[in-house]
């Protein structure tokens, strides 16, 4: 199902429509690239899932790994950004799009991903000398807008025909 970026999506269950009548009317309303930003947000929280659950899995259950946490972090990571090129692809921005080059720009935006997150987090501790949890704030935020701009308008933009 294609959908036009400037324009919301109209179909929504029944049962949205008849229990929900108010916030339906305001997400009708609101432009198609707020609703990307809510999806983008919901597959983010998948992805964190898939990164954390294989972390955990493979340190707790896989014997190479006992003593291997930063390969196992290596190996979530690499699952959580393969999770999240296909739900962002086919849930978010809807592409109909699948193409190899676009995944590695994808995977190559997603580590430049971590080297923002990483290089802000270390500014806020170290030079603004910011508490701990607004230094996880300040890089998550901007990482995640990061992410997303990156995504809609470089990595799942549709082909001009």
């Amino acid at each position: 199902m294609h959908n036009p970026s400037n324009q919301p999506p109209t179909q929504l269950p029944e049962w949205i429509l008849k229990y929900f009548p108010r916030m339906t009317g305001l997400w009708l309303q609101t432009p198609n690239w707020f609703h990307q930003a809510v999806r983008f947000g919901m597959v983010g929280v998948l992805n964190t899932g898939v990164d954390l659950g294989t972390y955990w899995i493979l340190t707790r259950f896989v014997p190479y790994f006992f003593n291997a946490p930063v390969i196992a972090k290596a190996l979530s990571y690499i699952l959580g950004v393969v999770n999240s090129y296909i739900w962002n692809r086919s849930f978010t921005f809807r592409s109909q799009v699948r193409s190899l080059k676009r995944f590695i720009i994808f995977f190559l935006i997603n580590l430049i991903a971590v080297g923002i997150n990483s290089g802000l987090m270390a500014l806020a501790l170290h030079v603004l000398e910011l508490p701990e949890w607004a230094g996880l704030l300040m890089a998550t935020t901007i990482t995640m807008t990061w992410n997303f701009i990156t995504s809609k308008f470089v990595v799942f933009r549709e082909p001009v025909n």
